[in-house]
């Protein structure tokens, strides 16, 4: 069944792992976004075209497609929700809390949070690139 309606079955474990494994992949994605929206304003404060910053990244292994997706969206600033900004950030908190609760930490993902949540003050329900507005 799994086969039908999605692209991979994994299995990662006991009950319990796949749930961890979104968190850790949700995780992931929030730190990508974050750094997309730091470097396309570093960029533009540094007097560069944020678009050629994007261009670059896209032509080197360095731009997955979904930073240069994001990044993309960010620009335009078409914030259409492909996954809530408030959402993100929820899964932001559960990583920080799940993280701490393993006896670990995430530094870089912890320092996000303040400015994701003053982005999710205006813009809780845009798409989480909408953090650009607070880089």
């Amino acid at each position: 069944m799994f086969g039908a309606v999605g692209r991979a079955t994994v299995w990662l474990g006991p009950a319990g792992a796949g749930t961890s494994a979104k968190l850790v992949l949700n995780n992931w994605l929030v730190d990508l976004a974050e750094t997309t929206a730091e470097t396309l304003s570093f960029a533009r404060r540094l007097g560069l075209d944020p678009t050629a910053i994007v261009d670059l990244l896209q032509s080197t292994p360095l731009g997955s497609p979904y930073a240069v997706q994001k990044a993309t969206t960010m620009l335009t600033g078409d914030f259409t929700p492909a996954f809530a900004l408030k959402h993100a950030l929820k899964d932001a908190e559960l990583a920080v809390q799940a993280a701490q609760a393993s006896g670990t930490e995430l530094a870089l993902t912890q320092a996000l949070l303040p400015r994701w949540r003053h982005a999710a003050a205006s813009h809780a329900d845009d798409d989480l690139a909408a953090v650009y507005t607070a880089a």
